[in-house]
């Protein structure tokens, strides 16, 4: 089977599973069990023949390129399909883009890489976590072109009647809270210059994190802040949260490009700088827009949403306008990223995420600024701020008292 009958697999199970699984599932959790075989054989590299990736191939002579989302079709991760569906990919030049969905950060990671996808968007800590080279896999082959979300979710919630301040986490129980957090367990502990040790981490689900808080088998939960108003109401005690981004410039979400694909393609720069453009567009009109945009996404991305309730489909979309935004885009527009930034994750979470630092690459060699200085700036006016930091309520405080020491 092809990488493109595969991928097409496995986004039509996807679509299957949207229309029939409830909102509160957590799909990450089912898919990586329903799914992992299908991974596995993606993963194993699709090729044409000849041992070139056939997305890298195709992507050099001009064909359609993929660009995905870690996640499914929901508020989150919508924009990259408005950026197909309502032509801003079109008109920013670079009409053969096709928007597909994904399984994962680390999976995402991954694809674009090995070049199963021409490029799209993954954690950063994540990304990290799994890019170097092991005993089944190669290193992966991919640099940060721009920045789709300036913020990661990950933050330690935590009962203040348990730890004293968000550094008493010796001796107490944390649960990570997906996936994603499970990756990145050990990032927080040495933020804090905990030995992760004397911490003990356990693995589980968004659902279970809110009872297990609230019956004290653990005091803190490391995962995604989306989930805090929800904790707050469910667990009979005074919760605390503190964002990774407390600890400094910690960038949430790269736009990630195959090396091999974009070192092959034709105009690459010119056509990776129009795609930042019109992505950025199509992001700054969904984060501004919420109702137009969360109508959108029910009516021509994916039907399923319908079943969700008016809080569910806000309140996603709020914790993505506080996320998505940093404050320094306010003047260098959407997507601003530094290779300095890059360079802060590195130095400060590299030996929590892989057993093997000097494995990572360099901040220099996973950064190419070219294409982002080439497009177009995505800004905000005054009014367009304040109806972003409106639409983004509790968190974009919370982030702003978070970072107003760094």
């Amino acid at each position: 089977m092809s990488d493109r009958d595969q991928s097409a697999a496995e986004e039509q199970l996807v679509d299957d599973l949207d229309n029939v699984l409830p909102g509160s599932v957590d799909r990450r959790k089912f898919l990586h069990g329903s799914l992992g075989s299908l991974g596995a054989m993606m993963l194993a590299g699709c090729t044409d023949g000849g041992g070139n990736n056939q997305s890298t191939k195709n992507g050099g002579d001009g064909s359609k390129a993929t660009f995905t989302t870690p996640w499914k079709k929901e508020p989150s991760w919508g924009y990259t399909h408005v950026a197909a569906g309502k032509g801003y990919w079109k008109d920013a030049g670079v009409p053969n883009v096709n928007a597909t969905r994904g399984n994962g950060s680390d999976t995402e990671a991954q694809n674009i890489g090995v070049g199963n996808k021409a490029m799209g968007i993954s954690s950063l800590t994540t990304a990290l976590s799994v890019y170097p080279k092991t005993q089944d896999t190669e290193a992966l082959n991919m640099s940060i072109m721009g920045l789709a979300r300036g913020r990661p979710l990950l933050s330690l919630i935590w009962r203040k009647d348990q730890m004293k301040d968000r550094t008493d986490l010796a001796g107490k129980t944390m649960l990570a809270a997906s996936g994603f957090a499970a990756a990145t367990s050990e990032v927080y502990p040495n933020l804090i210059n905990v030995d992760p040790s004397k911490v003990t981490i356990e693995e589980g689900t968004e659902e279970v994190a809110a009872p297990k808080l609230s019956n004290n088998q653990v005091q803190a939960i490391w995962g995604s802040i989306d989930l805090y108003p929800s904790y707050q109401k469910q667990v009979d005690a005074e919760l605390g949260v503190t964002p990774l981004t407390t600890f400094g410039a910690f960038p949430g979400f790269p736009i990630w490009v195959n090396n091999n694909w974009f070192k092959n393609k034709e105009n690459n720069v010119e056509f990776v700088s129009n795609m930042l453009t019109g992505y950025f567009k199509a992001l700054k009109w969904g984060l501004i827009n919420q109702t137009k945009y969360l109508d959108y996404l029910k009516s021509e991305v994916n039907p399923n949403l319908r079943t969700w309730t008016k809080e569910e489909l806000v309140g996603q979309h709020s914790v993505t306008c506080a996320q998505a935004v940093t404050l320094d885009m306010k003047e260098n527009g959407l997507g601003y990223f530094t290779e300095d930034n890059i360079s802060y994750v590195l130095d400060n979470t590299a030996s929590a995420l892989v057993d093997n630092p000097d494995a990572l690459p360099n901040a220099s060699d996973l950064v190419d600024m070219q294409a982002y200085e080439k497009s177009e700036k995505v800004k905000f006016s005054n009014k367009e701020w304040n109806q972003l930091s409106e639409n983004a309520g509790e968190i974009w405080s919370i982030f702003k008292k978070a970072e107003s020491n760094n």
